[in-house]
């Protein structure tokens, strides 16, 4: 079968006839173990992590070599000995647990693989666990949201971001939404059902610290440096649509986006630590968190399937729930075969997807870009 292939880490937007990391090979098709099914991939999902694995930037170090995608929909065509729930022909989604999504075939637990509801089509169902699994699980499980509270969403037009907004709706929270662009990012956010939109370039400053500016250039010119805060005006911003404050963040973006939205909750509220897409990894000043009464949460969605696997199943259980019903819909920004695999990854590294990208084997080479 054909699957991209990562042998050395490295970087991931590019293909390895160019000195990236990725290629699509001819690999054996996978061994299907007893409670596991094999399923045809008609999509796999890509998300940020997948992007820091063939970095070597994730927590996590795959197997070298090692095929990259985390979740994907398909269509069913091996059983193990002992699946009960699920048959042949089946349309499914799943978590493929450690990788192996980004091919023609890859297998999955039962116990994380789910029938695709009807009317939703694969690419949307590809897209759906991880995304929809870390925001159900972080915003009922860690910080239990109830109808009526404020749910302050950053990123929130990427893929974890909408299906967190979509999520807290569900739940019945008033959502404030981050977004870095206005127009189709925005239009995203409505649609999803954001109450309150901010467009995160607005929030944007520029300033010299003091203590550098009063050195006076003795040290070598450092008056001159120039400190950037991509969410300086954050704070002021929510108390526009929110005066007093929210009661969850939820970020997955980290840096300067989680200490300014971290002054945002307000006392005994709950700030849930997702990811850092920003690429930098916050410091927490700890006085706010004393001062406020506030939890913060780390939420490592992947760990659930090692310490915490019937958690995760039965999160993953309502959650799609919240798909088959229409509460939670899917966007698919972008799909693209095997070939240009390396767009994908490019797409979010860059930030540019509203939404989510999916790779699609069935395409064969060199699909042209789509939108879903």
């Amino acid at each position: 079968m054909r699957a991209v292939l990562c042998r050395t880490l490295g970087d991931p937007t590019k293909p390895r006839s160019e000195g990236g990391a990725l290629a699509v090979e001819d690999v054996p098709s996978p061994t299907c173990p007893r409670d596991w099914v094999k399923v045809r991939v008609e999509a796999a999902s890509l998300n940020f992590a997948d992007v820091l694995m063939v970095q070597g930037s994730y927590q996590e170090k795959p197997r070298m070599p090692f095929i990259p995608g985390g979740e994907c929909a398909g269509v069913v065509t091996e059983c193990g000995t002992d699946v009960r729930g699920l048959k042949v022909g089946d349309r499914v989604a799943g978590v493929t647990m450690g990788g192996g999504a980004m091919a023609e075939e890859c297998v999955i637990p039962e116990r994380v693989c789910f029938p695709v509801p009807a009317g939703v089509s694969l690419a949307q169902a590809a897209a759906f666990p991880v995304a929809f699994g870390t925001a159900h699980l972080a915003l009922t499980r860690y910080a239990r949201v109830t109808p009526g509270q404020t749910v302050l969403v950053l990123g929130a037009a990427g893929g974890v971001g909408l299906a967190a907004v979509q999520v807290a709706k569900a739940l019945g929270a008033i959502v404030v939404a981050v977004a870095n662009g206005s127009g189709s990012k925005m239009r995203a956010l409505e649609d999803a059902g954001a109450d309150h939109r901010i467009d995160a370039s607005t929030l944007h400053s520029r300033s010299r610290p003091a203590r550098e500016v009063e050195s006076g250039g003795g040290d070598g010119g450092r008056e001159n440096e120039i400190r950037e805060d991509d969410y300086a005006g954050l704070k002021a911003a929510v108390a526009k649509v929110s005066p007093a404050g929210v009661d969850v963040l939820f970020d997955p973006v980290g840096g300067a986006g989680f200490e300014r939205g971290l002054r945002c909750v307000k006392w005994g509220g709950v700030a849930l630590v997702i990811g850092f897409a920003s690429g930098v990894v916050p410091r927490l000043a700890m006085n706010v968190p004393l001062v406020k009464n506030l939890s913060v949460r780390g939420v490592y969605w992947g760990s659930h399937s090692i310490h915490a696997p019937a958690e995760l199943a039965e999160s993953l259980t309502e959650v799609y729930s919240m798909l088959a019903d229409g509460r939670c819909v899917v966007r698919v920004s972008h799909a693209l075969g095997l070939d240009d695999a390396h767009e994908g990854f490019r797409t979010i590294a860059e930030r540019r997807a509203v939404g989510k990208v999916v790779v699609t084997p069935a395409a064969g080479k060199k699909r042209a870009w789509s939108r879903l």
